[in-house]
């Protein structure tokens, strides 16, 4: 993996690259210390065997700059990441998204004039609905302490090998503990007084890339309905549970879940 540092639009992006071939992007969540690193680090060999990966930091992530939109961070996402790809001259791409990337990427490839050039797609840990009640409460509400995030383990991961991992806790801590990152994250909490949340579903009929959704077994993030429901929501998709596997099922079960994922890419 390289790491590398570009400006796009104004802000610096930083984004790992390794391999050579079709373009895949991969994106990560939207959790308190989310990075591309810590999301992909052990897929990125494999993929890269066959594809170029390409795998930012969102704005206000990892190392990428802390930039917050008081007018809509998704939207800001969405014109990083398109002026990423443009800036590296790259054409239609595979893409992965995980959790809050891959809300964003359903939703562009539902778009009737979409920014990504999404050729096909993987969707990881995610349902029809948002997520809600009390974990996706817990994770909101993290104070951005050592101690704080000790508990949020149990809710991305299923596996107590990740969960009760004391070095890998501390190894997701640094990228909390990295300069804006709690503003950025405090900053994400503020709404209008009165905002709510659509009543209605999202609807994804209009997808017609090929689509594959991969959720773990024991996602204490997406109900089983949910799950369920956006897979009969999108047209054709192919959906697969990882067994044993929570929230992030490309950390806890690599080896399953590139099996699915790869073998949906060829």
């Amino acid at each position: 993996m390289r790491s590398r540092r570009i400006r796009v639009d104004g802000a610096v992006t930083h984004y790992l690259e390794a391999g050579d071939g079709p373009p895949l992007v991969l994106l990560h969540g939207g959790e308190y210390g989310a990075a591309a690193e810590i999301t992909w680090e052990r897929c990125i060999p494999a993929l890269a065997a066959h594809h170029r990966v390409i795998a930012p930091d969102f704005l206000g992530y990892g190392y990428s700059d802390k930039l917050r939109d008081m007018r809509g961070q998704r939207r800001r996402f969405v014109a990083q990441v398109a002026g990423l790809l443009d800036t590296l001259c790259l054409g239609p791409a595979r893409f992965v998204g995980t959790s809050l990337s891959a809300r964003l990427l359903l939703d562009q490839a539902a778009s009737a004039s979409p920014q990504w050039p999404i050729e096909a797609m993987v969707v990881v840990g995610i349902g029809l609905h948002p997520p809600d009640g009390a974990a996706a409460r817990a994770l909101a509400e993290y104070d951005g302490t050592l101690d704080g995030l000790r508990p949020l383990m149990k809710l991305l991961f299923a596996d107590s090998s990740f969960a009760d991992d004391e070095e890998y806790l501390r190894r997701r801590y640094a990228f909390c503990d990295i300069p804006g990152a709690w503003e950025f994250g405090a900053a994400s909490r503020i709404r209008r007084p009165g905002a709510a949340r659509p009543a209605a579903p999202p609807s994804y009929a209009a997808i017609s890339v090929p689509t594959m959704l991969v959720v773990g077994e024991h996602d204490a993030l997406v109900p089983a309905g949910s799950a369920v429901a956006l897979t009969d929501s999108i047209p054709g998709v192919r959906a697969v549970t990882i067994a044993g596997a929570g929230h992030y099922p490309q950390i806890e079960r690599t080896d399953e879940f590139l099996a699915a994922v790869s073998e949906f890419l060829r």
